[in-house]
């Protein structure tokens, strides 16, 4: 079963913002934590590379994460914190969805992306 893997915890967050301001751009992200919060999940590192340009050193991590079938959580969610049951921090800093998550024949998997 799943469950058994989902060993870690996030605090997912969704933008609360709607509608645009006086010149028709979109109103800037307001983000609050969602009712279902912390959800189980298992957040790994896929992949991991260094990108050397000519003044510039990069590291590009591809990180994923697994969630319950049940678990809500969309495109464009932000995950604030990832604990272990102990609420000890695990991976520091902010992560967004990216794309569509995806649904697995036992899981949701999400791609994310770490926002600066």
């Amino acid at each position: 079963m799943i469950s058994g893997r989902l060993t870690m915890r996030a605090t997912v967050e969704r933008n609360t913002a709607t509608g645009n301001d006086p010149y028709g751009n979109p109103l800037p992200p307001v983000f609050e934590e969602i009712d279902a919060s912390p959800l189980s999940c298992f957040v790994w590192s896929k992949t991991s590379r260094e990108l050397v340009g000519d003044e510039r050193t990069a590291m590009i991590e591809d990180m994923r994460a697994m969630f319950a079938l049940s678990a809500d959580i969309a495109e464009d969610d932000e995950i604030s914190s990832v604990a272990d049951r102990q609420d000890n921090e695990i991976i520091p800093g902010r992560l967004r969805v990216e794309g569509p998550v995806q649904r697995k024949h036992t899981h949701l998997e999400a791609a994310l992306k770490r926002v600066s």
